[in-house]
């Protein structure tokens, strides 16, 4: 349908100010001028010279019919915002994992989430499809600790490979978690293979390029626990896990970083491990 078409009564063809369903206040540029929000016919206008990217990109009126929010877990008050001017009638599908918070402590959805979204349907994902359950053991635990609120999925498989922690010397830390990790990359029934640390990712990151063959050091990751969050591994080496707990005493660093991998979880410590990770 087109401006042009009979059937678009005059009245139709205008712009409607743009309402902050948060607020229930008309949206304002910089100058103080209402933003008007274009119609579907304004759209079809635009859809031969612009793509529905470009479109989006350019106008600070653009809403989508339909929002999913990854990550959700990370949000401020002020971006929840943002998300809800784009989502008409706050149509959204939220994901995410509370123990996975990297910024402040959260115990409850309710907290996180703003009221002015209204009622939501909520659905707790049951089963671990990720990390076998010798390291769901060790992840719940954790889990534990993070919030009441939060319900421990069951894993789907056992891997056979029981959690691993090796105690190792100040000196040796870096070059014996290197070499555990390569001997992960070496074996042909493993892919790609990280290195989770707080410190010490970039001489373990050479240790790695002088202490393998290229095919082995291009299965290696070597990351903090934020950049790790949202991947998977076959094999994860955690560099003592006690400076981990010291970053973040919320442990969802720790979390994060024990749940990541798909097979093979090994502590390499050379302080006492957390009394969360206490083997038992």
């Amino acid at each position: 349908m087109s401006q042009d078409d009979p059937f678009v009564d005059d009245a139709d063809r205008k712009s409607w100010p743009v309402i902050d369903e948060m607020t229930g206040e008309p949206v304002s540029d910089p100058d103080g001028e209402v933003i008007a929000e274009l119609e579907a016919f304004d759209y079809l206008e635009l859809q031969n010279s612009m793509t529905l990217e470009q479109r989006a990109a350019g106008e600070r009126a653009w809403r989508f019919g339909h929002v999913i929010v990854d990550e959700a877990q990370d949000l401020t008050p002020m971006q929840w915002r943002m998300v809800a001017r784009r989502a008409r009638g706050h149509s959204m599908t939220i994901v995410g994992d509370l123990a996975q918070r990297s910024a402040g402590r959260v115990d409850t959805w309710a907290e996180l989430l703003p009221p002015e979204l209204g009622d939501v349907n909520r659905y707790d994902l049951q089963i671990n499809y990720r990390s076998p359950d010798e390291v769901g053991v060790v992840a719940n635990r954790i889990l534990e600790h993070i919030s009441s609120d939060l319900r421990a999925p069951s894993a789907i498989r056992a891997s056979g490979h029981p959690v691993e922690a090796m105690a190792v010397t100040p000196e040796r830390l870096l070059e014996d978690a290197v070499a555990r990790a390569v001997a992960f990359a070496e074996d042909e029934s493993l892919g790609r293979v990280a290195i989770i640390a707080v410190d010490g990712v970039g001489p373990m990151t050479r240790l790695v390029g002088e202490g393998a063959d290229a095919e082995a050091a291009a299965k290696i990751m070597v990351c903090t626990p934020t950049e790790s969050k949202g991947l998977e591994f076959d094999a994860v080496v955690v560099v003592e896990p006690a400076n981990i707990v010291a970053a973040d005493p919320d442990l969802s660093m720790l979390y994060v970083a024990v749940t990541r991998t798909t097979d093979r979880l090994v502590f390499i410590h050379a302080d006492p491990l957390p009394e969360v990770l206490a083997m038992r």
